[in-house]
């Protein structure tokens, strides 16, 4: 039996930010670039017989801006300790280091790993539901390798229209075509606090998917929020390639807010979720 997990727009807030110019879409995360808003995030991962569901301890970050025209930018990182751009050789926190027992190669990232994301006007209704992908083989990169977005590699349109992602772009893709570093076999040497090394200037440890929404689609009821129903890391270090976000039993500290702005008519989609 499937586990129901509910889920709602209802996030720890981790900070705000006065309002700058609008981010730019990299995949690089950089708060002060012009996001004004982030939240924790917190995740299960598939287990076996045993345990179907683990909890990841760790959290990640969920950033947003909407500029004077509508348009949705938005930032998700997972925790390092989850899954990160550390593999061959130099792979960290993964084999016997990590709870799943597996290795992490740069196959394992190429045509598999993505992100669902499900965006919600003020109204309750899913006006784009999409899977983002995180990196495939490309001929029009420069490195041969880039984020194909929602319509091909891994990506895909669930719900709405491909147009509505206006741009998009994920931190190995960052690491690929803007800083120039195609490795396909190792990633940087680094250590447990993913220092960075010299020979790698800017290399991005951090798993991130980053995207910009059209605004049109929250001209009449507003943005109302945003889930990631499924995440597809394969392998992550936790468990089973398959990530939910998870709230059940999360308290917050009494100095946080938790916003909860979608309700039931989300829920009940939730208990619907797709496999990917």
């Amino acid at each position: 039996m499937v586990k129901i997990t509910t889920i709602l727009y209802a996030l720890v807030v981790l900070g705000s930010l006065p309002a700058l110019a609008s981010p730019t879409i990299d995949g690089r995360f950089n708060p002060s670039e012009g996001y004004t808003t982030g939240y924790y995030v917190n995740f299960e991962v598939e287990g076996g017989k045993n345990q179907p569901f683990i909890p990841v301890s760790d959290q990640g970050q969920l950033w947003s801006h909407q500029d004077a025209s509508g348009n949705l930018y938005v930032a998700f990182i997972q925790p390092l300790t989850l899954v990160d751009n550390s593999y061959g050789a130099n792979a960290i926190g993964w084999g016997n280091a990590a709870p799943s027992g597996k290795n992490h190669n740069f196959k394992d990232l190429k045509d598999s790993d993505k992100a669902r994301f499900s965006i919600f006007d003020g109204a309750e209704n899913v006006v784009f539901d999409f899977t983002l992908d995180y990196i495939s083989a490309s001929k029009q990169a420069p490195s041969g390798y880039a984020s194909l977005g929602a319509t091909s590699g891994d990506g895909e349109v669930h719900s709405g229209s491909a147009g509505n992602l206006l741009a998009w772009g994920t931190s190995l893709d960052y690491n690929f075509n803007d800083l120039g570093y195609v490795l396909t076999k190792d990633s940087p040497a680094t250590d447990e606090q993913y220092t960075e090394n010299p020979d790698y200037p800017g290399w991005l440890f951090e798993f991130t998917y980053e995207f910009q929404i059209d605004g049109s689609l929250f001209a009449e009821n507003g943005f109302g929020g945003l889930t990631i129903p499924i995440l597809h890391n394969s392998p992550n270090k936790a468990g089973e390639n398959k990530v939910y976000q998870h709230f059940e039993g999360v308290t917050p500290e009494p100095t946080t807010i938790v916003l909860v702005s979608i309700g039931t008519g989300l829920v009940g989609w939730l208990r619907r979720r797709e496999n990917l």
